[in-house]
C-alpha cells in the first residue's frame, strides 16, 4: 500500500516523473508525438513547484509514494473549473459547489496496485473536507484509463470535443454525485 501525502515542493521532480511517463504511455497514438516529445521532466517540476508554492489554496496537490521508489503516483484537486463543468444533471453550474479532480497518474509499472484507488479517495475526502459533495473528472474518451473511473463508481456524465495541440480530442466525463458514499465504497485514505 502506498503512502498518500500532500505534495511539496520537494516531491515536484517525481510529480514531473510520474505526469511525463503516465503522459507518453497513456496517450500514444490519442495525442500528437510532438507533444508528448516535447514535454520534459525539469520544466513539469518547475510547473508543479510552482503550482504547489502558489495554488495550494485552489488547486490541492497529492502524491502516493512507495518506500524505495518514492513518488509513484500524483493527483491534484479543487473546485470544478467553469468551462470543465458537465453541463447537465446533478452537475450543472447552477448546483452549488462542485469538485473536479484534474489529474490523477499513476507510473505504468505501478498500476494495478490499487494506488489509483487510493489517491482517489484520498482526493474525494479532500474535496469532502472543503466542504464540497459531488464532483467529477474529464478524461480522454478513448484512453484505457477511462474504464478505472468506470470501475471506481463513476457514471459517465457528459462528452465534448476540444482542440488540443491542432488536434481535435474526445473527452468524457465521469462524475460521483455523493462523493461521502464513494469514500466509503473506495475505502478510506485520508493523506497524511
Amino acid at each position: 500500500m502506498a503512502i498518500i501525502g500532500h505534495a511539496t515542493v520537494r516531491s515536484a521532480p517525481g510529480i514531473a516523473k510520474v505526469y511525463v511517463d503516465t503522459w507518453r504511455s497513456a496517450y500514444a497514438g490519442l495525442l500528437p508525438d510532438r507533444v508528448l516529445l516535447g514535454m520534459s521532466y525539469e520544466r513539469q517540476a518547475n510547473e508543479w513547484a510552482w503550482v504547489i508554492r502558489n495554488r495550494s489554496d485552489s488547486q490541492s496537490v497529492m502524491v502516493a509514494a512507495e518506500v524505495g521508489h518514492g513518488v509513484v503516483g500524483m493527483a491534484s484537486l479543487g473546485h470544478g473549473r467553469t468551462g470543465d463543468l458537465p453541463p447537465a444533471g446533478p452537475f450543472a453550474p447552477s448546483g452549488g459547489a462542485i469538485g473536479e479532480i484534474y489529474t490523477l497518474y499513476i507510473l505504468p509499472e505501478f498500476q494495478e496496485r490499487g494506488i489509483g484507488r487510493q489517491l482517489l479517495a484520498a482526493s474525494f475526502s479532500a474535496l469532502v473536507a472543503r466542504g464540497i459533495d459531488r464532483g467529477y473528472v474529464w478524461t480522454i474518451r478513448d484512453n484505457p484509463a477511462r474504464f478505472f473511473y468506470e470501475r471506481m463508481g463513476g457514471t459517465r456524465i457528459a462528452e465534448r470535443k476540444q482542440k488540443l495541440w491542432g488536434n481535435e480530442v474526445a473527452q468524457a466525463a465521469y462524475g460521483w454525485a455523493d462523493l461521502k458514499a464513494a469514500v466509503s465504497k473506495l475505502g478510506s485514505f485520508s493523506a497524511r
